[in-house]
């Protein structure tokens, strides 16, 4: 299976780029009620799985995450996941499903071009991100709000995220909620 999807780190933007992506669906289509249950749900699993609840009858379940985990995490496999459903849940009560939609968008496509970008072609350190990976970061968000925002919001969100992200915090949680803030103060 690895020798399909490559290395660790380009499994784990795939993973992360469509995984991020499924929170589309039920952002612009399920009533509010069944999306804060899929919420609620979202973020159980996730959290039991950071805690290793049921790892050994879930054995194929946790090599699953543990074939995505960087060795850092295996203490804590989904710890990143869980920021991101986290970042994504407040967005969402906080600016609206448009707003989180902003938010998820952006995380989605701009982490995962930054990191695929900067683990090939970026050679510009800055701490342990490139600038060609940030460049990657902003263009491809820039690039994927311009039909939802217009030209002036896109250039703005994607720069002041392509920033965010090389803050020293959690940008899984930090990147979605400076995207859907953004969004909400230009609208």
């Amino acid at each position: 299976m690895e020798k399909i999807i490559g290395d660790l780190e380009t499994r784990r933007k795939v993973f992360h780029l469509f995984a991020l992506l499924l929170w589309l669906f039920p952002l612009k289509f399920f009533p509010t009620l069944i999306l804060y249950l899929t919420f609620f749900l979202v973020l159980t699993v996730n959290y039991l799985t950071v805690k290793g609840f049921g790892r050994q009858r879930l054995h194929f379940y946790y090599k699953f995450i543990y074939w995505l985990e960087r060795e850092k995490n295996l203490s804590r496999p989904a710890y990143q996941a869980l920021w991101a459903n986290l970042g994504i849940f407040l967005s969402f009560l906080l600016f609206g499903r448009e707003g989180a939609l902003v938010g998820v968008l952006v995380l989605a496509v701009g982490d995962a071009f930054a990191g695929f970008v900067g683990r090939h072609w970026g050679r510009t350190k800055m701490g342990d991100k490139s600038l060609e990976g940030s460049l990657a970061f902003f263009l491809s968000s820039f690039v994927v709000l311009l039909p939802l925002t217009g030209l002036f919001q896109a250039l703005v969100i994607a720069l002041v995220c392509s920033l965010v992200e090389l803050l020293p915090f959690e940008d899984n949680f930090t990147v979605p909620l400076s995207a859907s803030l953004l969004y909400h103060m230009l609208l």
